[in-house]
């Protein structure tokens, strides 16, 4: 495997020390894709939120910081990331207002009906089956809680060689937003970035307030 080739598995599961720079590469290339989001999302002094695929931490902080009175959760597979996020939020996870899991988007370790609000950031194209991840999302919000699904316009991320290395999964919008509504969300909409690295497009939908 060439270098290319490493670089890109690090993307999709980051560890180690490679890991660590990798993260400190990206965030500043995606933190405009979460600052968005929560925008998008109206995040509020109470909520109590999950973010799926955490990454280091900076969008933890940025949700806790807006979350001031509520909790905020996070579920990501990488031990690394947990570790760097763990130490970015040292003082929100002492004051019991952020809680970081070990865990996979498609089994997430909460109850139903956990969330006000859930999101997930440049997650969709290192995700083999997104709609396994929006199911779950869904699940643990509360009636009427929002999802909010984050990713690069994909005819602009396809020219980024890095995304062209094995184990990434270039989802058609269509396709992820019938996935997205086939999980049962409602009032679905996708807002569109242009004005941030790569482009985004963010899902936006609710759980049903009455199943």
């Amino acid at each position: 495997m060439g270098l290319i080739g490493v670089v890109g598995k690090q993307l999709q599961h980051p560890k180690g020390v490679l890991g660590r720079a990798l993260f400190g590469w990206m965030t500043p290339k995606t933190i405009e894709h979460a600052r968005w989001t929560a925008d998008l999302m109206e995040v509020q002094p109470d909520d109590d939120l999950l973010e799926v695929g955490f990454g280091n931490g900076a969008n933890i902080e940025l949700l806790a910081e807006r979350a001031s009175k509520g909790h905020v959760r996070g579920a990501e597979i990488s031990k690394t990331a947990i570790e760097m996020a763990s130490k970015r939020n040292a003082r929100a996870i002492s004051e019991g207002r952020v809680t970081l899991h070990e865990a996979a988007g498609g089994s997430l370790p909460f109850d139903d009906g956990a969330f006000d609000k859930a999101c997930t950031v440049a997650t969709m194209y290192v995700i083999a089956d997104p709609g396994a991840v929006y199911k779950e999302m869904h699940r643990v919000l509360k009636p009427g809680g929002l999802a909010a699904v984050t990713f690069p316009v994909r005819e602009n991320f396809m020219r980024f060689k890095l995304a062209q290395t094995d184990g990434f999964h270039l989802h058609e919008l269509a396709s992820l937003e019938a996935a997205f509504r086939d999980a049962g969300f409602v009032q679905t909409r996708t807002e569109r970035n242009d004005a941030v690295r790569f482009g985004a497009h963010c899902m936006l939908g609710r759980k049903p307030a009455s199943q």
